[in-house]
């Protein structure tokens, strides 16, 4: 029970900047430039499967997110280091419908609040953030926009720096005062390939405990 606690933390962690709460508010960026994308994409791409290295509490990870539909439904399975015991950890996220999979145990929460989403950034979630844009910089041979935000994670609120293109999040820093507690960086990213729907499911064996 004390492995499945700590492997819960630490995958909160890994995808935290993609679950902060984004109330509404009035649009503060231009419409999407490419006209084919829709208005409530989270993404530009229509899919993708990005895979990344990272470090997160000290433990190393590897991280691949699979995603379809501009972004709607999103699977990220993050392999992690603990001791001589490799463990993995998978989020299934459907907008505000997030499941968590650990061996044969799941977890389901669902938020009256969206995540952040970069494409649609809004006053009230920039104020709430306190989201400012650093400039630019260049993650797997992509130039991102740099961000820095204040995120809430286990009753305390930490620094976040995250570079994003096309609304996606390659590379992301977290820490807690001085100590970095977080960093995931992407290392190869795929456009557009086609995805298996069984990626997005929840498998028959897995008992979901829905949480409040």
């Amino acid at each position: 029970m004390k492995k499945i606690g700590f492997f819960l933390m630490v995958a909160a962690t890994m995808m935290a900047t993609s679950v902060n709460a984004q109330p509404g508010g009035s649009k503060s960026n231009l419409p999407l430039a490419n006209a084919s994308v829709p208005a409530d994409a989270r993404y530009e791409l229509k899919s993708g499967i990005i895979k990344y290295e990272g470090v997160s509490q000290g433990k190393k990870a590897e991280v691949t997110q699979y995603f379809d539909d501009y972004g709607k439904k999103q699977t990220v399975v993050t392999v992690m280091e603990h001791g001589s015991e490799k463990k993995e950890v998978k989020i299934i996220q459907f907008e505000d419908t997030v499941y968590t999979i650990i061996d044969k145990m799941g977890m389901k929460i669902v938020s009256p609040e969206k995540s952040i989403n970069y494409l649609q950034l809004t006053s009230d979630v920039i104020k709430k953030n306190k989201i400012q844009e650093l400039g630019t910089g260049t993650v797997a041979g992509r130039q991102c926009t740099r961000y820095s935000e204040k995120m809430k994670l286990m009753l305390r609120t930490n620094d976040v720096e995250v570079w994003v293109w096309k609304g996606i999040s390659l590379k992301s820093v977290t820490k807690s005062g001085d100590k970095e507690i977080e960093n995931q960086t992407a290392t190869e990213v795929q456009e557009n390939p086609t995805i298996d729907p069984k990626v997005f499911e929840i498998p028959a064996d897995v008992k979901i405990r829905v949480m409040n």
